[in-house]
């Protein structure tokens, strides 16, 4: 193969690696303000991604930490579609279209993401649309919202709360756990990075968050939070607790219909809470009459009024099970279930520094004991095992191409020899001048830790053109560790509310858990290594 062809050849190359790329930026803008152009910029980047392996013989996909229960959920959730008593080309449908768009976002932004520039692109563009979202929240709230989109309040309960932003996200509730990823997000950053002017922006930031939350009304959102920052003060610095404190009171005094909603969630005197309370009853009934392949996914509206021992009204439809995990057990049964909430709190482990082995070692060993309870479920398992390897491997390798293996010729050994300074034949005053020098001079690190005596105490100003410089591995640090707090802000509010039913927020998760596998694979090398000497 000439130059010329060669050359074409790596181009296309890297073009469609850049279209991949914007494709996954274009997606985590667009989330939250169009989730269609979102599912779009997926769909091309996917072409792309396929496209560029194709073509580069040297690409190998490779294996992030929790492909299998993302394969076992996959595999699951379509034979409940077809075992389901509802089935129908609408419940395939939706499983194709959003299972379908979860697990591409997986795949391209797992496979695409391995840098850290990449990472800060990509939180350029979740930051810059969650602003769009706050300032829009703002607006409802100051200028009022049209009267036939107020139906999130209870007249009955709260007389004087007239209205609940909601944004772009159609549900204040919805929008409350969007907003709580957020602000655990800018958490994550504020325990890493150290430069003044940054932790002044990534507070006010919170801060913000924290006053659009307010406006929705939202008190599930609201203990989740409580519950994160007590984390966070508890693992990182009790000091932000103080400023939890501080913004909620400021909002409690301005805004006394906050503090009374809130105080409500112990007196179960709003109708929501009745309603959820039936909702588990009836949904708890479904999976112990589907345990195994559930009611099929999306099913809940088709099989709900079965099971409706609650709401008696024919003309309300109930979407879901407003629990995260009752909805997935009811829906694609308990293994299925197991293999998602596998991979969700195996994400929110690694993301805290856990190794994966070690958030699969619990799950694993209760699954171990199930199965060895029974001669045929042992033997169940054994056959399944066999075939998730292989359709693993598949999977794995369906883009990819396998690298040759490189046989090493034998040959002597090469040694280096280590020459210490004292050996050399300096001369005293050399030696001298070089003891003189090192009392100046900073040790060189590649992460930036070590520090000189002279710059132990930090100047009381802030630097305000520093904000843009960020140290590589301390913002990885920080994404990882504010994923990390935006799966538990989930997981604690999933008792109370299913925010993954809702399409932004499901794929703002997928594309996060993607992310932290992706930085979790990242090798040091990765990392900011620049060299710097203090200026003497």
């Amino acid at each position: 193969m000439d130059r010329v062809s060669v050359f074409v050849r790596r181009r296309r190359i890297n073009n469609l690696e850049q279209w991949t790329l914007y494709a996954i930026f274009t997606e985590a803008f667009f989330l939250a303000l169009s989730p269609t152009i979102a599912a779009a910029a997926v769909m091309i980047g996917v072409i792309t991604f396929f496209l560029r392996s194709q073509i580069d013989s040297k690409y190998k996909m490779r294996s992030l930490p929790f492909d299998v229960p993302v394969a076992i959920f996959l595999l699951i959730g379509a034979v409940s579609v077809f075992l389901s008593s509802a089935r129908s080309f609408e419940l395939i449908y939706n499983y194709c279209s959003l299972v379908g768009i979860y697990a591409l976002t997986y795949l391209i932004v797992g496979q695409s993401i391995r840098t850290p520039e990449q990472v800060k692109q990509i939180a350029q563009a979740l930051g810059a649309s969650a602003i769009l979202v706050v300032l829009w929240g703002f607006f409802q709230f100051i200028f009022g919202i049209d009267a036939a989109d107020v139906k999130w309040t209870d007249p009955e309960a709260f007389p004087e709360l007239k209205k609940r932003v909601f944004s772009t996200l159609e549900n204040p509730n919805v929008l409350a756990g969007y907003l709580n990823v957020f602000i655990c997000l800018a958490l994550g950053l504020l325990a890493k990075l150290e430069r003044r002017s940054q932790k002044i922006i990534l507070i006010a930031a919170i801060i913000l968050f924290a006053a659009c939350l307010a406006m929705t009304y939202s008190r599930g959102a609201f203990f989740t939070l409580a519950i994160v920052f007590a984390v966070y003060g508890f693992l990182q610095d009790w000091r932000i607790m103080i400023l939890f404190a501080i913004v909620t009171g400021l909002i409690s005094y301005g805004d006394s219909t906050f503090m009374n909603r809130i105080l409500s969630t112990f007196t179960m005197s709003d109708s929501s809470e009745g309603v959820r309370v039936g909702l588990w009853v009836s949904t708890s009934a479904m999976i112990s009459d589907h345990p195994f392949a559930g009611i099929g996914w999306g099913a809940y509206q088709f099989v709900y009024p079965q099971y409706n021992y609650y709401i008696a009204d024919p003309n309300v439809t109930i979407y879901h099970a407003h629990n995260i995990y009752l909805n997935y057990a009811a829906e694609i049964g308990i293994v299925g279930a197991l293999a998602f909430f596998w991979y969700f709190f195996g994400t929110m482990f690694i993301s805290f520094g856990v190794s994966e082995y070690g958030a699969e070692k619990w799950l694993r060993d209760f699954i171990e004991k199930i199965f060895e309870s029974s001669a045929f479920l042992r033997e169940t398992a054994d056959i399944l095992n066999k075939k998730l390897e292989i359709f693993s491997d598949i999977i794995l390798n369906m883009f990819g191409k396998k690298k040759p293996v490189l046989k090493l010729k034998k040959g002597r050994k090469h040694y280096r020899e280590v020459v210490h300074n004292e050996d050399l034949n300096f001369s005293e005053h050399t030696r001298k001048k070089f003891a003189d020098s090192d009392k100046n001079v900073e040790e060189i690190t590649s992460d930036d830790e070590n520090i000189s005596e002279n710059d132990d105490k930090k100047s009381p100003t802030v630097d305000w053109n520093d904000v843009t410089d960020i140290n590589d591995k301390k913002f990885l640090e920080g994404i990882k560790l504010g994923i990390g707090f935006a799966f538990l802000s989930v997981a604690l509010n999933g008792f109370t509310d299913d925010l993954l039913f809702n399409i932004p927020t499901s794929m703002l998760m997928w594309l996060l858990g993607a992310l932290g596998a992706a930085i979790h694979l990242m090798p040091d090398e990765n990392f900011d290594s620049k060299v710097r000497r203090r200026r003497i």
